[in-house]
């Protein structure tokens, strides 16, 4: 049986594990990314990891999900990490090439939409919108049932959009809110913290709150009017509040819509968590490379 490695490289955490043919993981782990040591000392992580598992597993080839936009004909990374030092200009099959494998790397929202475009009724949409809010605000884009990279690999990168004499993911992502929070109640670590004073009706945290809903969705109608998607995946940490963010969502989204697209858009939760990136990283992988002839 030909078995595989795959990543998900994110800015805190590296997940790894063994995958088959028919994207069944019989291994995988997690470890820390430590970026702040920075890209050199990344690869040889990697490498560890292979050298490792290599011994018990017949390894054929390598599938990577990161973040940052990437040339995924090169395998350059195209721009810069918040989390990862040196990473800009890191090209992973000239830094792995001594492992003498394929290796195919993909943008981690990218990944996401390939991993969760499965769990959608097939054949039903063809144009679909792929958004994780977290540290920053990430996008993937499937057109016509063909995933989108764009003219320089960054088709997405939504994040970036300017809105308000700021960035989207400056206003919307997780990250911000806690930011924003933090200034009327220091203590406060992440969004869960936020949310359960929301969810008690804090007269501070309630405003923040729904400030952040306002700039999240006006973000969200943005790219609704430009893309007009058939179906939205919502994925990101603050998903774990289930039905309740999804209605939160739809509730401050419909009013910025017109009245034709209200009731139409159609939006869903990721339903992979941890391994999506890992899972959608060995999908690309799939579409590059032959397994069948390896």
């Amino acid at each position: 049986m030909n078995l595989y490695l795959t990543f998900d490289i994110g800015g805190t955490d590296l997940k790894y594990g063994i995958i088959t043919e028919n994207e069944t993981l019989l291994f995988q782990s997690i470890t820390k990314t430590n970026g702040d040591l920075g890209s050199k000392v990344l690869i040889e992580k990697l490498k560890s990891i292979f050298q490792n598992l290599s011994t018990e597993y017949n390894i054929k080839g390598i599938a990577i999900s990161t973040t940052s936009s990437i040339n995924t004909q090169t395998t350059e990374v195209l721009t810069p990490s918040i989390s990862i030092k040196n990473y800009l200009g890191l090209n992973f099959r000239d830094a792995l090439k001594d492992l003498n494998l394929p290796i195919s790397v993909q943008n981690d929202v990218k990944c996401m939409i390939l991993c969760e475009k499965d769990f959608l009724p097939e054949n039903k949409y063809k144009n679909i919108l792929a958004i994780t809010y977290g540290t920053g605000i990430g996008s993937a884009l499937i057109i016509d049932n063909h995933l989108y990279h764009g003219f320089l690999y960054s088709a997405g990168e939504c994040g970036k959009m300017m809105m308000y004499n700021s960035t989207y993911e400056g206003l919307a992502s997780t990250n911000s809110l806690v930011k924003f929070a933090k200034k009327v109640y220091p203590h406060i670590q992440n969004g869960i913290d936020v949310f359960s004073l929301y969810d008690i009706n804090d007269e501070k945290i309630v405003p923040i709150v729904n400030k952040f809903y306002d700039n999240l969705t006006t973000g969200l109608a943005n790219m609704i009017y430009i893309l007009n998607p058939d179906h939205i995946i919502i994925g990101g940490g603050i998903t774990n509040r289930g039905t309740q963010f999804l209605n939160e969502v739809y509730s401050a989204l419909e009013p910025k819509l017109w009245d034709y697209f209200k009731g139409k858009i159609s939006i869903s939760l990721a339903k992979t968590k941890n391994n999506a990136g890992m899972i959608g990283a060995f999908k690309f992988y799939k579409s590059i490379f032959n397994t069948k002839n390896e």
